[in-house]
């Protein structure tokens, strides 16, 4: 669900004050969204999605980008519940253990 070699790579790279922000932001800017793709706006379906699976890819949610990258590359408006429901998975896994990432080395 979560690459969390990508984590620590990312963390390692930005240091842990920037990795904290970008994380807020990267959560922000999903759940906006997660919620743009609600409204099944089809002009924005693709953009949103790839958007999506490129942040998801940065910070390791491998699930979700990988689930974001089939519904793009399909154009499957089908899939939003199977997406938002597997961000929420991988978001509750990421904070639960987002003490140890920011003590691991």
């Amino acid at each position: 669900m979560i690459d969390w070699t990508r984590v620590k790579e990312l963390k390692d790279d930005l240091g842990i004050d920037d990795f904290d922000e970008v994380i807020a932001l990267f959560l922000e800017e999903v759940e906006d969204k997660l919620a743009a793709l609600a409204t099944c706006d089809a002009a924005m379906f693709t953009h949103d999605l790839h958007f999506l699976k490129g942040s998801a890819a940065n910070l390791g949610f491998a699930s979700f980008r990988k689930l974001c990258e089939q519904a793009e590359k399909e154009q499957n408006t089908d899939a939003i519940s199977a997406i938002m429901t597997c961000y929420k998975a991988s978001k509750e896994a990421f904070l639960a253990a987002s003490d140890d990432i920011r003590h691991v080395a």
